[in-house]
């Protein structure tokens, strides 16, 4: 199994400093890919300083994996991230700084690809003509649109929905905690991932997005078609966007 990769981040057509990180690279001496997109919870101070901690945590953790229990592991890594995050609330200036972020591992041998994730970035794959999100929303709007009622469309519109119910650095966190949604797939190729921050798919919807994933070009040229598209339809947040291939 291959996989062939690309991301990237832009401030935005409106924000004046991006609060988006994001980590895509080998990890451990085994087939580990981990790709994470992370996004600090706008409006709130330390916002960009607790995505970077939490790539740095999670990139820190994962790099000397060699586990077959590649699942606790990844949560370890996060509740490390977030658990880091909270001790720096000691700080007035940093009491409620936190983040979003939807972490996956992979393992390029057996295609096995393990998700931790907390609040409203998003992954999703793209097989077969079928575009699916592998994440829950962390969101009452995300909640509506993920039971049906309310449709894409609504969703973007609606005025509340940034508001999220979970992020990272909130409140300490241990292992074993159901705070963090995981689960585990196993990935059949041919298919494509799509890690995204809410500055795409706020702007962006699925119909015009999966056009874009579909194009026999670079997983670069497709990201950045995801980031030019949402740019053009005003670019109101930071927007990151990361393009996974999957292949024999």
């Amino acid at each position: 199994m291959k996989a062939c990769y690309y991301g990237d981040t832009n401030v935005g057509l409106v924000r004046s400093g991006n609060e988006d990180a994001f980590v895509i690279q080998r990890v451990g001496q085994g087939p580990w890919l981990l790709a994470m997109v992370v996004d600090g919870v706008g409006g709130e101070a330390g916002g960009a300083i607790a995505a970077n901690i939490a790539c740095r945590c999670i990139r820190e953790h994962l790099e000397s994996i060699d586990s077959e229990n590649s699942a606790e592991v990844l949560q370890a890594a996060v509740v490390y991230a977030n658990n880091s995050i909270y001790e720096r609330h000691c700080n007035p200036v940093f009491r409620h700084m936190s983040c979003v972020l939807s972490v996956a591992l992979l393992n390029t041998e057996t295609g096995r690809m393990d998700i931790c994730h907390i609040g409203d970035t998003r992954i999703y794959m793209l097989k077969g003509g079928s575009f699916d999100k592998l994440t829950v929303d962390h969101s009452m709007v995300g909640y509506m649109e993920e039971k049906g009622r309310l449709s894409e469309l609504e969703a973007m519109a609606h005025p509340r929905r940034n508001q999220i119910s979970r992020s990272v650095g909130s409140e300490p966190l241990y292992l074993g905690t159901d705070y963090i949604y995981s689960r585990v797939l196993m990935l059949e190729p041919p298919c494509t991932l799509l890690l995204c921050s809410d500055g795409l798919y706020d702007m962006v919807p699925s119909l015009s997005m999966v056009p874009i994933l579909e194009e026999p070009t670079s997983p670069e040229e497709r990201v950045r078609g995801l980031i030019d598209a949402a740019l053009a339809a005003g670019g109101k947040d930071n927007v990151t966007a990361m393009v996974i291939d999957i292949t024999e």
